[in-house]
């Protein structure tokens, strides 16, 4: 119930639209039960039961005798061909104002059901964009998928429907009610005591529809995060034969949640012919006790007993839809658990009060005692540096050593968890995080580029940059040249990740955004490792213009684009195990020493 009050108040800054949605509902009920009951001077004037002579039925409700007098006064004082015209003519018009009101209330309910929607998928994707790294290693991507698409689905057609639901059909009964007590509060008392049971039942049905949806949209998630996966992995997948292994597992998990939706629709299909039965059990009740009341004579009459029939029955259509409503809305609530899982994150990276600004680095980056786990694994061990402005780090070693962990601390894509990292001797903590990263540009071994075109790729790191600077960029990181050449120029959309690019062509537009940004500290992961030879040529060329005059972080597998570097950092396990340049550590018999000679045999 948490999570369905936590989706009501995205409804808050909506106030005046639930009230006017609130304010059509009750006119579009008022205008319904006028309508249908309506049908007492149909019932007088052709079963002719308005006679001057006879004595008339005195009912249990003053008002209900005003009435029943008005209505005979005026079959008698006008004739019962005219009358019939006349109340045909106000029901056509009554029939037509309910609607136009009912209309009115859907448009409110239309806004306020998609801006819900909207709001939640903005709030999870703003939230996706302040998580930390380590929930993306933690967290499948098929999973975050399922829960943007599916989970947001779920609570727009199934919560946001029983929303609806909950905002017209209770004024559509309390109306309704009120028009039976007024009627016969016998007939409505005996009615209220047997209806609450129907409700009962269908109460369980929703509990366990609850419970089998978790499991069906936890299911789903797997699904799509296996075929993420499978797609991802496709060129591995045919080079290794694996179509049929990857068949039978993909087949495994869709069966799984093929049985678990199967048997949540049966148990939501219940619902309605459930509701239905008892609801056809009722009228016979009502029918039985109301029937009793009209033949002992004075305490109710035929013609108010038939219209409690008639508002009876129109009162359980929204009874209905209301319990089927609160059937699917268990269904929705466990999707809004799954989206209030990752609402409810720990961002962990987090700002200080007042956080001190920061737009370049002038003197020393330093750390101190620096120590790092992924949850339970020690990946960093008591890192201890100290980085000067303009100098050029190499990192070298093994691979799992630590050296992508050791840059990614800088930015605050991960906490620190013992010892600190100052810059200018400032620690980064104090620092608003946004002018923090603004101090770095990354250059990656994956190319991360976005499905839009070459400029807007290039603009990601300086949105106001100008064409001349785009241009500029472009040369200094030997871009220009086949830029120019695609068909739309910079304006050509490189589809998505870069696929209509070579490998060298997207790690040259990489370096030209970083070039763009202009950072003082340049952060080089592997930039090269991936590319051919000429390739590597070219983007080796542009990497040395991109790192003139700034401070630089490099790692690197190939020793010979490090050689020239002011110091090399050799990391093992976690620690820093040799330092100094080329040349003085070729002469210690040592790791660095085993890498170059092994890299010289290759």
């Amino acid at each position: 119930m948490r999570n369905f009050i936590d989706i009501l108040r995205y409804l808050v800054p909506y106030k005046s639209r639930i009230a006017l949605n609130l304010f059509y509902n009750l006119l579009n009920a008022a205008f319904s039960v006028v309508s249908f009951s309506a049908i007492i001077p149909f019932i007088k004037i052709l079963f002719d039961s308005v006679d001057p002579e006879k004595e008339q039925t005195e009912l249990s409700n003053g008002f209900l005798n005003d009435v029943n007098s008005f209505f005979e006064g005026y079959i008698l004082d006008n004739g019962p061909k005219h009358a019939l015209l006349v109340f045909c003519i106000i029901i056509v018009i009554l029939f037509l104002v309910r609607n136009v009101f009912r209309y009115l209330a859907q448009v409110e309910m239309a806004f306020l059901r998609n801006v819900v929607v909207r709001d939640i998928r903005a709030n999870l994707f703003f939230k996706l964009m302040r998580l930390p790294m380590s929930y993306y290693t933690a967290e499948r991507k098929g999973n975050i998928y399922s829960r943007f698409t599916n989970d947001v689905n779920e609570v727009e057609w199934s919560v946001m429907g029983a929303l609806e639901a909950m905002f017209r059909q209770p004024v559509m009964i309390v109306l309704y009610l009120i028009s039976l007590l007024f009627i016969s509060w016998q007939l409505t008392l005996f009615v209220l005591i047997v209806l609450p049971v129907s409700g009962l039942i269908i109460g369980r049905i929703g509990k366990s529809l609850k419970r089998t949806a978790k499991k069906g949209q936890t299911e789903m998630g797997k699904v799509v995060a296996f075929l993420e996966e499978s797609v991802s992995g496709i060129r591995i997948i045919k080079g290794f034969t694996a179509e049929r292994s990857f068949e039978e597992r993909f087949t495994s998990r869709n069966d799984r949640h093929f049985r678990l939706m199967v048997r949540l629709f049966r148990k939501q299909y219940l619902a309605s012919p459930l509701s239905e039965s008892l609801s056809a059990v009722a009228i016979a009740l009502i029918l039985w006790f109301g029937g009793g009341l009209v033949l002992e004579g004075r305490m109710l009459n035929g013609e108010f007993f038939i219209a409690y029939i008639v508002i009876f029955s129109q009162m359980i259509s929204p009874a209905k839809t209301l319990t089927e409503a609160f059937s699917r809305v268990q269904r929705g609530i466990s999707a809004s658990e799954r989206i209030e899982e990752v609402l409810g994150e720990d961002e962990k990276i987090l700002e200080i009060d007042n956080p001190k600004k920061v737009d370049d680095f002038k003197e020393l980056i330093e750390f101190n005692a620096v120590n790092f786990k992924y949850e339970s694994v020690s990946v960093l061990k008591n890192v201890n540096l100290k980085i000067a402005k303009g100098d050029s780090i190499a990192l070298v070693g093994p691979s799992g050593g630590g050296k992508s962990t050791l840059v990614d601390l800088l930015p605050r894509f991960y906490e620190v968890v013992d010892g600190s990292i100052s810059i200018d001797g400032v620690n980064i903590n104090d620092y608003k995080v946004e002018d923090l990263r603004n101090l770095f540009g990354i250059v990656s071994q994956q190319s991360i580029l976005f499905n839009d075109s070459v400029k807007n790729n290039l603009l990601i790191g300086n949105p106001e940059a100008s064409e001349e600077q785009i241009i500029d960029a472009l040369h200094a990181a030997n871009a220009h040249g086949f830029v120019m050449s695609l068909p739309e120029g910079m304006d050509t959309n490189i589809g998505e990740g870069g696929s209509k690019l070579s490998g060298g062509q997207k790690q040259r537009i990489s370096i030209a955004r970083a070039i763009l940004k202009n950072p003082p500290i340049m952060i080089l992961d592997e930039a090269t490792s991936a590319l051919d030879t000429e390739s590597e040529r070219l983007v080796q060329s542009a990497l040395e213009k991109l790192l003139e005059g700034r401070t630089s972080f490099v790692i690197a597998h190939r020793l010979s684009t490090v050689q020239n570097a002011s110091r090399i950092m050799v990391i093992e396990q976690g620690e820093i195990v040799q330092s100094g340049t080329h040349q003085e550590l070729i002469t210690e018999a040592g790791l660095y020493k085993r890498l170059v000679e092994l890299q010289d045999l290759g």
